[in-house]
């Protein structure tokens, strides 16, 4: 086992939450190491929308004109019926930019390119991302952690000042922590989702269908030639995606043979876990996005919230590490926590109105 020099802060997960911390700790001349364990980075669109709060987290961090290229706003709805009747929708529709609110409306953008971006620009910075490098286990004590790391198949210690797991909703951070995660999963709601090409559709509007089997949507993917597909399940579905169960479904909900999928490059199962910790902190270390809440998607706020999260703990570690009071830390908890609470709350609410009403996005 070899020990490394020691660093002030080690972030667990390169997913937009450990990206962003990484980025804020650059810019300010923090030492950090960020590791990831997956391989190499994600393809997955997952979260596929920014809000206008996270875009102005995004020009701090000089990249928002990137994100905006790759993006767009006021994708518009269109709304099929069972009789062929649509209906069409921006329902941002008059949110104009203003001096106060810079960004006025959500943007789409897939969650990979998302992390592409922030990962150039930490590069840019002076950090990278350490690939296939997982958090074995830790201790801690009144100055800080003292890790163990495993990166192909050998085995590192490392000495950290504080630590931060963003390694999501089933972050082994946070079990090593003794953190509770407080919460239920929703058997009631489930979905496939993935990302897909096809041929017989549009890419101008997000298109959904309101069935009695439940809803379908095709988001197209902004930067790409893909959508995004998603369709709640029935209790008796089967719960292994597939090209073939993906089709079969669009066909029955859609009622049309001409829309043809192909070339999936991710595709997943999918229940609304409702879940958050009840402390973002254990001494020297930190729980920030997924890893200390997960909710619904509707809404758009999954993705926001954990950048949001990053980027309220990041100064806060890099002026305390710098000489400031460190009861600055406590206000992380203080000011973030209500705010995880509330998404879950509202995302839940807004979760329970769209099935409802047979359509979830």
């Amino acid at each position: 086992m070899t020990a490394s020099t020691p660093i002030d802060v080690l972030i667990v997960g390169a997913g937009p939450t450990g990206l962003v911390l990484a980025c804020e700790l650059a810019r300010r001349q923090v030492g950090f190491r960020l590791i990831e364990a997956m391989s190499q980075p994600s393809v997955a669109s997952r979260g596929k929308g920014l809000q206008p709060r996270s875009l102005e987290v995004f020009d701090d961090l000089g990249i928002a004109d990137r994100i905006i290229a790759h993006g767009r706003f006021h994708m518009p709805m269109r709304f099929h019926d069972a009789d062929g009747a649509v209906k069409d929708q921006d329902i941002y529709e008059g949110h104009e930019p203003t001096p106060d609110a810079p960004y006025a409306s959500p943007l789409m953008i897939p969650q990979w390119r998302v992390e592409s971006i922030l990962r150039e620009r930490l590069v840019e910075l002076g950090g990278q991302v350490d690939f296939a490098t997982s958090l074995e286990d830790f201790t801690k004590d009144d100055t800080g952690v003292t890790a163990t790391l495993m990166s192909n198949g050998v085995a590192e210690t490392v000495r950290a000042r504080w630590l931060v797991a963003c390694d999501g909703g089933r972050s082994k951070t946070r079990g090593l922590l003794g953190v509770d995660f407080i919460g239920e999963t929703l058997e009631t709601y489930r979905m496939f989702v993935g990302d897909v090409k096809a041929t017989g559709i549009d890419r101008e509007f997000w298109h959904a269908w309101r069935t009695d089997d439940g809803f379908l949507a095709m988001a197209p993917l902004p930067g790409t030639d893909t959508f995004q597909f998603q369709a709640s399940l029935s209790p008796e579905a089967p719960t292994e995606p597939s090209l073939q169960i993906f089709q079969e479904i669009l066909e029955r909900r859609t009622h049309r043979t001409d829309i043809h999928l192909h070339d999936a490059t991710w595709m997943s199962y999918w229940r609304a876990n409702v879940r958050m910790v009840d402390r973002y902190r254990v001494g020297r270390a930190f729980l920030a996005g997924d890893a200390a809440h997960v909710h619904s998607p509707a809404g758009g706020q999954g993705m926001n919230t954990g950048i949001q999260d990053a980027y309220n703990l990041g100064w806060k570690l890099a002026a305390v590490i710098e000489g400031a009071d460190a009861a600055l830390l406590d206000t992380y908890e203080e000011e973030r926590l209500p705010v995880a609470a509330w998404v879950l709350g509202v995302s839940t609410e807004l979760l329970t109105k769209l099935a409802q009403s047979k359509h979830i996005a």
